[in-house]
Parts: C-alpha cells; structure tokens; sequence
C-alpha cells in the first residue's frame, strides 16, 4: 500500500514524468523485498531502478532459474537485484540488456573480504564465460550481502534513468515524494549501523533529510562517474573498508 501511495502521489503531482508502471514498481519492490536482510546493518542508497517499459517487463525467466533459486520473483526489471538484468541468456526472450556491472562491482566489493583482491573477475562475462558459474557467483555474492546485513534501497521508486527524465527539479522533485511517503520510514523501520550514499546527486538532494535521521553516513561517487581508473578502484575499495569494519 505505501507503494501504491507513493506511485499516485508521484503521478499527480509530477504529472508529465515518463515513468514505469505500477506492476514495473511493485516488482521492484518485490526483488528487494526478496534479498532483504533479516539485520540490517548497512544500506546501501542508490539513486533508482532503470526504467523498465511494458513490453519488457512481461519477459520471464527460464525455467532452471527457479531450480537455482525457489521463490524467485519471475518478471524482468531492469535493476540489478533482478538477475535478468544483464543475463539475456536466462530470459525467455532476447533484448538490449547490457545490465549494471558497475554495481556488481560494488556487491562484490562489499562482501570481499581483500580490498586488494576484490574478485571483480567472478562475475564478469570476460573473464567467467561460463553462464551457470557467473550465476552461482552473483547468487552467492547476494546471500552474503543477506547474511551480511547489506541492503540496497533506491531514492526514487521509478525508474529514473533512461525514462527520458532529465530536469533536475522533476528528479528532484520525485525524490522528494519518495522520502516522505516510503523511504524514510523504510530506513527508520531496518535502523542500520551506516548508510553509503551511492552518488552526489543523491546527497545533494537528500542531505538534511539524512542528517535528521542520526545515522552515519558517507557518500561514494556514481561508479559511472567520469573519474581516472585509479579512483574508481579507490571508491570500490571504501565499500569493501566500511562493509568489512561494520558487518
């Protein structure tokens, strides 16, 4: 019902945003809801889901997807909890679908146990090609975050990127919907140790809020940030410090 609540707010009052559907959301929800840690220790705060149209969304799974993991959530959504995303090989039907290994980078990262030895090779095409092995990885890699206490929650219940919503204000604005009538309360509710804030755009628009929670947290640039080689190997090495010192 929160959900819900928050997608109609969304809808009349940022009225012209290009934004998934309801079903989009809710199954959103439900991959997140699905790796949902029993402790919550670290949340990881991202700025959304990439947007996911219709057409997309009725995609589902191969059948030995459920074999590897029972009561996994069926439909395609572009988000990185949904193991589709990047995986066309497991999907029923091919489309574009490059996924987010930057933020399988960060999942790894989070749960090596090396800063420098990170392990970013076991779940990469390049260099584990092998689809079955690549899954068993990121499935692993998932269940540690679970044991772990780490969880990814996201700023904005819509799809943001590559829904055509570019003004800031309109970003700004669906963020702000979002906090007030699901986010904070979702934070407050799991009451973690720390928050890694994934991003400036974030931080800026969500900074005071944050601070009013009384929970540390800190903020590491977009991994798809335009940043030297060195750096972003830097950022992916903080995750691993701050997860390895507080979970």
């Amino acid at each position: 019902m929160c959900i819900e609540k928050t997608y109609e707010s969304i809808v009349k009052q940022v009225p012209h945003a290009p934004i998934d559907s309801l079903e989009v959301v809710k199954q959103v929800e439900e991959y997140r809801q699905f790796w949902k840690p029993k402790e919550t220790k670290i949340v990881l705060l991202a700025e959304s889901h990439v947007y996911t149209d219709k057409q997309d969304y009725e995609i589902k799974f191969k059948r030995f997807v459920n074999e590897i993991i029972p009561n996994y959530p069926q439909h395609f959504v572009r988000f990185v909890y949904c193991l589709g995303y990047g995986e066309n090989e497991i999907l029923e039907r091919k489309i574009k679908n490059i996924g987010t290994p930057q933020y399988w980078k960060i999942f790894n990262s989070c749960v090596a146990e090396n800063e420098h030895d990170l392990g970013f090779h076991k779940i990469l095409k390049t260099q584990t090609p092998f689809l079955f092995q690549r899954l068993r990885n990121k499935v692993n890699i998932l269940r540690k975050m679970q044991e772990k206490g780490i969880w990814l929650l996201d700023a904005s219940i819509v799809g943001l990127y590559g829904s055509g919503t570019k003004n800031p204000e309109t970003i700004k604005r669906i963020i702000e919907i979002c906090w007030d009538n699901h986010l904070a309360n979702m934070i407050n509710e799991s009451q973690p140790k720390h928050i890694i804030v994934i991003g400036k755009g974030v931080e800026n628009i969500l900074s005071s809020e944050l601070h009013k929670l009384k929970i540390p947290f800190a903020t590491i640039p977009q991994p798809q940030a335009r940043v030297k080689r060195q750096e972003q190997l830097e950022n992916y090495k903080n995750y691993q410090r701050i997860c390895s010192k507080l979970c």
